[in-house]
C-alpha cells in the first residue's frame, strides 16, 4: 500500500512540477497516464477506468492538448479525428507529452528506489 500511494503523490508532484501548474487534481494525471499507457482508448472506457464522467474527461483532455491563441493548456495531448471513423477521436502524446512521461518514470526510481531495495522486494545485485 506505501509503494502505491508513493507512486501516486510522485506522479502528482511530478505533472505538477513539469507543467508549473500548483492545482493539478489527481483525475487529470490519471487521464494523462491512462492516454500515455493505451493506445488512443475511448471516452467511455477512460471515464469508467477513472470514475468520472465522460464530459469530466473532455474538460481534463482539453487541458492538456495543445492551447489555443490565448488560452491555457498544457500542449501534452493531440487529439484528431479517427481517419477511419470521423466520429471518433485519435490521442496521441506531443512530444512534451513524452518529456512528461521521462520525467515521472524519472521521479518515480527515484522515490521507489530505496524502498525496493529496503523491503527486499529487489535483491541488491552483487
Amino acid at each position: 500500500m506505501l509503494i502505491t500511494l508513493n507512486i501516486i503523490t510522485t506522479a502528482l508532484e511530478s505533472f505538477k512540477s513539469f507543467t508549473k501548474e500548483p492545482d493539478v487534481q489527481i483525475q487529470t494525471v490519471e487521464t494523462f497516464l491512462i492516454v500515455a499507457t493505451q493506445d488512443s482508448p475511448g471516452m467511455t472506457e477512460m471515464a469508467r477506468q477513472i470514475g468520472l464522467t465522460q464530459p469530466s474527461v473532455s474538460r481534463n483532455l482539453r487541458k492538456m492538448c495543445e492551447p489555443p491563441k490565448g488560452q491555457g493548456g498544457y500542449g501534452l495531448i493531440s487529439v484528431t479525428a479517427d481517419p477511419r471513423d470521423r466520429r471518433k477521436r485519435v490521442l496521441k502524446l506531443t512530444s512534451r507529452g513524452h518529456e512528461l512521461v521521462r520525467h515521472i518514470e524519472e521521479a518515480v526510481c527515484r522515490v521507489l528506489a530505496p524502498t525496493l531495495f529496503k523491503e527486499g522486494v529487489i535483491p541488491p545485485t552483487a
